[in-house]
């Protein structure tokens, strides 16, 4: 496990290369957690990939399995939408040239010299003599590299489409994932009826990094604090827009607090009836 507590996808991705799976395998089904996609299905579809598509000894496996995880990921549907496919093909090229830098080729004939492709299936210590291991490690590492550095999660108190108005009653939580600053999936964190002190905890496991509601104690803003989550209080309007909006750079905390745990029900705040127990 890493250290945010999700699975460590590099280990992972050298423990099934060394299991037998191709380097392209090894990658790409390392993080099936991310895509959402089943084991078998992502060893299936990856599974043409391997020692340079078929042992042609093009594009490296590895290399290939990096970029079915982003396609997987945040791949683009709408053969019209020309922003989110150059988008893409910038992540593709951003993650090959990592990789080139790094390795010298994005090659598989390249990378193994000299050129072994006639002698058929591994040999034993053919993972001492060859370096498809670390190129499998190097793959996992660029893709989690650069996630880190351009991902983000971006949790809102929702009611529908709208801001709903009170964390600690919050139902659900509507989850942006965002890339290179650019929205490229949403969906929905239900709260299971946790109340506010679990609240932060669960936004922690889901990989927020910030969170976008109507008021919030200041109890749960400081557990929010210590759990490493930005606070965007006292915004109203759509979901989607207020996303758009913090992304813009034209959102800021409003400071919509609600200390109602030391008040009774009849106090006013920002948060309105919402707040009141």
């Amino acid at each position: 496990m890493g250290e945010n507590g999700l699975p460590n996808h590099t280990d992972r991705a050298v423990a099934l290369f060394q299991e037998g799976y191709n380097c392209a395998q090894s990658v790409f089904a390392a993080y099936c957690e991310k895509t959402g996609m089943d084991f078998e299905t992502a060893l299936k579809l990856s599974s043409s990939f391997g020692g340079g598509m078929g042992r042609l000894r093009e594009v490296c496996g590895a290399v290939s399995g990096m970029f079915l995880v982003v396609g997987a990921k945040y791949g683009y549907t709408d053969p019209k939408d020309r922003q989110a496919k150059e988008r893409h093909y910038r992540l593709v090229q951003t993650l090959a040239k990592r990789f080139e830098e790094q390795n010298g080729s994005i090659i598989c004939r390249e990378l193994l010299k000299p050129d072994d492709s006639a002698q058929g299936g591994r040999s034993e210590g053919y993972d001492r003599k060859r370096p498809c291991v670390e190129l499998v490690r190097c793959a996992a590492e660029i893709v989690d590299d650069y996630l880190e550095e351009n991902e983000m999660k971006i949790a809102v108190t929702s009611q529908g489409n709208e801001v709903f108005q009170h964390f600690g009653r919050c139902e659900d939580f509507a989850v942006f994932t965002v890339l290179d600053g650019a929205i490229q999936d949403r969906s929905v964190l239900n709260t299971n009826g946790n109340g506010h002190a679990a609240l932060a905890g669960i936004l922690k496991q889901a990989g927020v990094d910030v969170l976008i509601c109507g008021g919030i104690g200041e109890g749960a803003r400081q557990m929010l604090s210590a759990a490493g989550i930005q606070v965007v209080s006292g915004i109203e309007g759509r979901v989607e827009d207020t996303v758009n909006t913090y992304l813009a750079g034209n959102l800021s905390d409003q400071n919509g607090g609600c200390n109602h745990e030391e008040h009774d029900t009849d106090h006013d705040c920002s948060c309105e009836d919402h707040c009141h127990s």
